[in-house]
């Protein structure tokens, strides 16, 4: 893995950084195609609530759920970096690039993977009120079209404004604290693929 960016455009919006081109074409390959194979599960939703539809889904490390609460007994700043290297040493090796540079000083709470194809749509939620709660959304397509939509709306705190709206480009990086509410808009009928996107879900570390 590429140990820098090659370029960083970094936006601000209350806590929201875009970074483009985070890796090289092979490592940002091997990534799409890696997620892109068998093993996806069906079911999960982007909140509990009356009509969140559901989803495809692969989970690789940590905690299933809406929290990044530390489980029983585990420190918070232990983290799911280990589960994460056993079930899935690719996604490793692109975690660890991304602890030394856009997201430095976090700790992994969980890891996994979410598919749109046509007919799937999310839901407007947030990740976690937990203070040093932050999302990462990887969108690992080799190419995207402006006309197949699926793009990440993040909204203000009352929801009626629209703070950014993320083009789902590929080999582009989202980070957002985890308060912010969100939500993947689904894939137009004239999408051929389904929409993949990797999620890292951190905390930052205590000092």
């Amino acid at each position: 893995m590429a140990t820098q960016p090659k370029q960083a455009d970094t936006r601000p919006w209350q806590g929201i950084t875009v970074v483009e081109n985070l890796l090289n074409a092979h490592e940002q390959q091997a990534i799409y195609r890696f997620l892109a194979s068998g093993g996806w599960g069906y079911g999960w939703r982007s909140h509990s609530g009356e009509g969140a539809q559901s989803f495809w889904h692969k989970h690789f490390a940590g905690a299933i759920g809406d929290t990044v609460e530390p489980q029983e007994g585990k420190k918070p700043n232990i983290g799911c970096e280990a589960e994460l290297a056993s079930k899935a040493p690719l996604l490793h090796v692109f975690w660890q690039q991304l602890s030394q540079t856009a997201l430095k000083g976090h700790v992994l709470q969980r890891c996994y993977a979410n598919g749109l194809p046509y007919g799937s749509d999310g839901a407007t939620h947030t990740d976690s009120l937990e203070p040093g709660a932050c999302t990462a959304v990887y969108y690992p397509h080799e190419k995207w079209d402006p006309d197949w939509g699926g793009e990440t709306i993040l909204f203000n705190q009352e929801k009626d404004d629209i703070l950014a709206a993320i083009y789902p480009k590929p080999n582009r990086l989202l980070l957002f604290p985890g308060f912010v509410h969100h939500v993947a808009r689904g894939v137009s009928r004239v999408c051929p693929t389904m929409r993949i996107t990797l999620m890292f879900k951190t905390r930052v570390k205590p000092e």
